[in-house]
């Protein structure tokens, strides 16, 4: 789930500082290998999830969160993307570790954005109606304590502790996972195996014109996912790409902000509809508000249809083949 209108998303001197010099090296170059130029990115997303754990033990601040699901979701994209060059067990025992700490914050993030959902909605309701609303935010935050109390002993588990130390392994050592380059001339190189990789994942976006118009959640959720998958995929790889290639992402980011909303209200209602025990008040507001969340659907089909025609015109394809030719 996302956040209620939630915006989404060098050069090398002679005389360098040991610092800088070691931050130099962490660049991908256009001449890594893929497995390298992954090692690499798994390490700036490790050190992001790690650096938003303890935020995400308190629930002090819940963006702590979402910067580590963020960062959960960015590594399962990138063994997507690139798995392929590494060996299939690395990838099936990373994956599964990722898998597991995502299922645990997302059920938090969860209750986080329904609940802003809520209390955003409460604001406007008559004041009668509001001590109900109120009663079934209680509801979900003990909901969202129960799941903090499983989030932590996750973290503190010493199977956490053990995929960490070796993920951490992975990214900091070159080679480390990699299936083994057989030929020279095979397309291993970043500047060579980027452009395909990229084409595929645009691919995979645009074969969609064959079912849309839908209206069917279950299509839509699927291609926030591929836009998600291409999104993340240029921006593994920005700094290599043609000035383009941010106009390009403009649009990305802009459907995937429509249909995250449009996913937010298919989950938000589902979940509602499962609570039970509530009072008539209680189920009365509920029904209010999902009433109002239906409305909000029609404009945003409206949006997508829209978007999805600026999307697949000729000059935004053109900034995305544009931004892979500066490739060497």
């Amino acid at each position: 789930m996302r956040l209620p209108n939630q915006t989404n998303w060098r050069v090398e001197s002679s005389n360098m500082s040991d610092g800088k010099r070691a931050k130099n090296k962490k660049k991908i170059l256009p001449t890594d290998p893929m497995a390298e130029a992954g090692r690499k990115i798994f390490a700036q997303q490790i050190r992001r999830m790690k650096r938003h754990e303890a935020g995400s033990r308190t629930g002090a601040d819940i963006e702590s969160v979402h910067q580590m699901r963020v960062a959960i979701r960015r590594m399962r994209s990138l063994f997507k993307l690139i798995g392929a060059y590494y060996r299939p067990k690395t990838v099936a025992k990373y994956e599964r570790g990722l898998r597991n700490i995502a299922r645990a914050l997302g059920a938090i993030r969860d209750l986080d954005v329904l609940i802003l959902d809520l209390q955003a909605f409460q604001a406007d309701l008559p004041p009668a109606s509001q001590p109900a609303m109120a009663q079934v935010i209680a509801i979900l935050d003990d909901r969202r304590s129960a799941q903090r109390v499983q989030l932590n002993r996750l973290f503190d588990s010493k199977r956490y502790a053990r995929f960490l130390r070796r993920f951490q392994k992975l990214s900091k050592r070159s080679g480390q996972g990699a299936r083994r380059v057989k030929r020279a001339e095979s397309p291993h190189q970043v500047r060579h195996a980027l452009p395909l990789l990229l084409h595929e994942r645009l691919a995979r976006v645009k074969a969609y014109d064959s079912v849309l118009p839908a209206r069917e959640d279950a299509i839509l959720h699927a291609l926030r996912v591929e836009y998600k998958q291409l999104r993340y995929a240029i921006e593994f790889f920005q700094p290599l790409l043609g000035r383009s290639a941010s106009q390009f992402l403009g649009q990305v980011k802009q459907m995937q902000d429509i249909l995250g909303r449009i996913n937010d209200i298919a989950v938000f209602s589902a979940y509602l509809s499962r609570l039970d025990d509530l009072s008539v008040e209680q189920a009365a507001v509920l029904q209010t508000y999902i009433a109002a969340r239906n409305d909000e659907l029609v404009g945003l089909r409206a949006q997508f249809d829209e978007a999805w025609a600026r999307f697949n015109n000729r000059a935004t394809q053109r900034q995305f083949s544009d931004s892979l030719l500066v490739l060497r």
